[in-house]
């Protein structure tokens, strides 16, 4: 099928024989003057190529080609110029103004050749946009598929409550974190982050949640007992080796108990914890092992402490500690640290809404450069309870 191609030049005769000479080839508009070729773009364009002339009255081609690139930014700009104008039309080639010139005169072979370049140009400009359109669609039904993984914006289990902020660095991300009901005293509570970003870190996200959502995981299909932490952490670090995801990632694993007031948990290679006090203290869950995929064998240690109600649980994701400005400095533990202390007497959504505020302010806007994840788990009062 033949392609549109707009040529302009002041020179009727020299646009005649472009009609005659090309005929064959495509299908040839022209204009023997800038504004009518402009008139005949946004009437007739887009075109995928224009030829213009360098000189001509009241608007030279390089101006026209400028117009015609505001209109559609797409359009392949081709010069024709004289020898005595070649200095001219090489100087705008190299600054990306136009795409190839042409000499007056030029047999048709070099015209057909040039203008089958401009238009191959042309079809990969626009081939390669439509790709990227696909491509984000396609994210962004990725994206859609990974919030149902989420839990609600915040989620209520029995006295335990979980708010959180989830930042992926691309439409998708390798952060995943969810609150599960074990019985009617235990609840779980994980957050992991898988290495990298992106699709595959999504989909390797996913995978790990399908598995700990299956019987025999969180709890003994037979006899109903609660899996202890460690012993979760290691069963995954058997079932993911890192030849099975080509990842690793880190987590950290714990089950309240509401009647005993406990939280037992390990971690692996995770950020530690924060656990918050209600009387304002501060402590590190600090307890588990390597990261999960090494399949090293090792045992996970764990622990058990108080979590009485109006005590707060505060994890993240190392894209918040790591997260740098744009002179490279990173925000680091001790900066979150502080905007918890300060903001502790919040309601935890604004807690994570100030700390995320206050995290950009310090990188002055730059997107983030990995998954940024914080979650904050409370042990409601009796007053919060429902």
């Amino acid at each position: 099928m033949k392609q549109r191609v707009l040529f302009v030049d002041d020179d009727k005769n020299i646009l005649a024989s472009f009609r005659s000479l090309l005929r064959k080839e495509f299908i040839v508009d022209t204009a023997s003057h800038p504004e009518e070729g402009l008139a005949m773009f946004k009437e007739k364009g887009p075109y995928p190529v224009v030829v213009s002339d360098l000189k001509m009255p009241d608007m030279n081609g390089l101006t026209l080609l400028s117009k015609i690139s505001n209109l559609n930014e797409d359009t392949v700009g081709i010069i024709l110029t004289g020898h005595a104008d070649l200095e001219a039309a090489v100087t705008a080639l190299n600054q990306g103004y136009v795409f190839r010139f042409l000499t007056k005169p030029s047999d048709k072979e070099t015209i057909v050749n040039v203008v089958s370049a401009g238009l191959d140009q042309y079809n990969l400009i626009t081939g390669n946009k439509e790709k990227e359109r696909i491509i984000k669609q396609d994210l962004r039904a990725a994206a859609f598929i990974q919030e149902s993984f989420l839990p609600h914006e915040r989620a209520d289990i029995e006295t335990l409550s979980l708010n959180w902020l989830f930042k992926p660095s691309d439409y998708v991300g390798g952060d995943l974190f969810d609150l599960i009901h074990l019985d009617k005293d235990n609840t779980a509570f994980y957050i992991m982050d898988i290495s990298g970003h992106g699709v595959s870190a999504a989909l390797a996200a996913v995978s790990v949640s399908l598995l700990l959502a299956r019987s025999g995981h969180l709890t003994n299909s037979e006899t109903g007992e609660i899996t202890p932490p460690s012993e979760l952490l290691l069963q995954l670090d058997n079932d993911f080796p890192i030849e099975r995801l080509n990842k690793h990632f880190t987590m950290f694993y714990g089950v309240a108990n509401s009647a005993r007031k406990t939280l037992r948990y390990s971690s692996a290679g995770h950020p530690p914890p924060i656990l918050l006090r209600s009387n304002g203290a501060l402590e590190y869950l600090e307890k588990g092992g390597s990261v999960i995929g090494m399949n090293s064998g090792i045992p996970f240690e764990e622990d058990e402490v108080p979590f009485n109600p109006g005590d707060r649980l505060l994890s993240f994701t190392d894209g918040v500690s790591e997260y740098q400005s744009p002179s490279d400095e990173m925000f680091e533990l001790e900066r979150f640290i502080t905007l918890v202390q300060e903001y502790r007497d919040m309601p935890s959504r604004d807690i994570l809404d100030r700390i995320y505020e206050k995290m950009m302010q310090f990188g002055e806007n730059r997107p983030p450069q990995d998954d940024v994840t914080i979650c904050c788990l409370d042990f409601k009062q009796e007053s919060e309870k429902k």
